[in-house]
């Protein structure tokens, strides 16, 4: 289940990275923006674009990753919110698309699902501090 569930988030992402280059090239394209908010527009959508990409290779490429570590548990829980919050955008911020709102549901819901089913290992014990003048003495005594 958990292989299916992160291939599923890897193509979506995917197609969801692939639609931020194609909106990169229509925001580019408005004439009517002053510079500034045309450049402002296209570097976020590209910082997006990224973003949504990495979420796409660490699906299809790193899940064990993203499943095993507290690291990837993070970031699980970043592209849940993420989406989640984009689905709940579409109701304050943008005039209502259902395809957008439900695909980032749907992602989000994945990974919500993922991050729950994700094992929570206790972190592990600290390093033991050595004393470098323990370390020191040592070395100059075999030297």
């Amino acid at each position: 289940m958990t292989k299916i569930l992160l291939i599923a988030g890897g193509i979506l992402n995917t197609l969801f990275c692939i639609f931020h280059v194609f909106l990169g090239y229509q925001i580019h394209s408005l004439m009517h923006l002053a510079p500034p908010v045309r450049a402002l527009l296209e570097a976020l959508n590209a910082g997006g674009a990224l973003f949504i990409l990495f979420f796409a290779y660490a699906s299809l490429l790193r899940g064990a990753e993203l499943m095993e570590t507290g690291l990837g548990r993070a970031v699980l829980a970043l592209v849940s919110v993420l989406y989640l919050s984009r689905a709940a955008e579409e109701f304050f911020l943008f005039q209502f698309t259902p395809i957008i709102f439900a695909g980032c549901l749907l992602v989000g819901a994945i990974y919500v699902t993922l991050f729950a089913i994700a094992p929570r290992k206790s972190p592990a014990p600290p390093l033991e501090v050595v004393e470098i003048e323990s370390v020191w003495r040592e070395h100059l005594t075999t030297a």
